[in-house]
């Protein structure tokens, strides 16, 4: 912008001049048809040298001075810096291993040898005819395959579980003694339901609390 200024006051001072120097050669031409005298010819020297001092310093004044230094700026950190992050301490891996859980020994219980037996025929049997209400006797016959005596006074028929067909109790001794490889009949007053259908009952040879000989009985009755 400035040497745009200064361009223009030059235009403008060199206009000027020639706008003098027009003036006085007219002038003169008005009185005589002569030559600028050696006075008029100093004169417009003169002003035209002062005009190119006055050029010249104002572009001396306002010359750019080699490259201006940019400033320099300090950068100033915003905020607290974030700290480093710890690194997570590694987990050691520890092999798992598991005690091996004992499961029981099953136990079984051996076949009683001392006391057993053997069921050779029950009655009655389904395809015998009972009609409710009848009297009947049960009957099992059963044979000693243990290797001990059964004595009257400490073998007992007792009964388990079902129908009572039973009269006259639930729990009878033994009749008489029966020897190993012997056979017993045991016999039991029932009584049928009044009502007709199929009936089970169970009973039992036992020694003290021990049973050992499980006897099944099973009872249609029909009109």
């Amino acid at each position: 912008m400035k040497n745009k200024q200064i361009t223009l006051r030059i235009l403008a001072m060199v206009a000027i001049m020639t706008i003098l120097a027009g003036c006085s050669f007219a002038t003169t031409a008005g009185v005589a048809t002569a030559a600028p005298t050696e006075i008029q010819a100093a004169t417009v020297s003169a002003i035209m040298t002062q005009a190119a001092s006055t050029v010249i310093a104002n572009f001396t004044k306002n010359a750019v001075i080699g490259t201006p230094a940019l400033p320099t700026v300090a950068l100033t950190p915003l905020g607290t810096p974030l700290p480093t992050n710890t690194p997570l301490p590694t987990r050691t891996l520890i092999p798992w291993t598991s005690t091996p859980i004992h499961t029981s020994t099953p136990v079984f219980t051996p076949t009683l040898t001392t006391y057993n037996c053997t069921v050779t025929d029950a009655s009655p049997k389904s395809t015998n005819k009972i009609t409710p209400g009848m009297d009947f006797d049960g009957q099992w016959v059963v044979k000693n395959t243990g290797s001990e005596t059964w004595l009257h006074t400490e073998i007992d028929l007792k009964y388990v579980s079902g129908t009572k067909f039973q009269t006259k109790g639930d729990l009878f001794d033994l009749k008489s003694d029966v020897a190993k490889a012997g056979s017993y009949t045991a016999i039991v007053d029932m009584l049928a339901p009044a009502t007709a259908g199929t009936y089970y009952a169970t009973w039992t040879l036992a020694y003290g609390s021990l049973s050992f000989c499980t006897l099944k009985l099973t009872l249609v009755v029909t009109k």
